[in-house]
């Protein structure tokens, strides 16, 4: 089985980790939770991504608004 190649380099490997961690921290849920959905959405943005540099913040964005409890309005 081959394996899949998320990230060009150490240093996009490095910003998304620190990504994933800060989630983590800020959230209060646990890195591999967190790890599994935000690699599921950054594969979904990056066949999109002009950018990549952006990617880390846009994946974060998308992960916190799906996992921080909803304000009752």
């Amino acid at each position: 089985m081959a394996m899949v190649k998320y990230y060009e380099d150490d240093k996009e490997q490095a910003r998304h980790f620190s990504a994933k961690q800060r989630l983590a921290r800020e959230l209060r849920i646990p890195l591999e939770e967190i790890g599994a959905l935000y690699e599921r959405i950054l594969k979904e943005l990056r066949k999109q991504a002009r950018i990549k540099e952006f990617l880390s913040i846009l994946v974060s964005r998308r992960v916190r608004d799906l996992l921080r409890p909803k304000k009752a309005a």
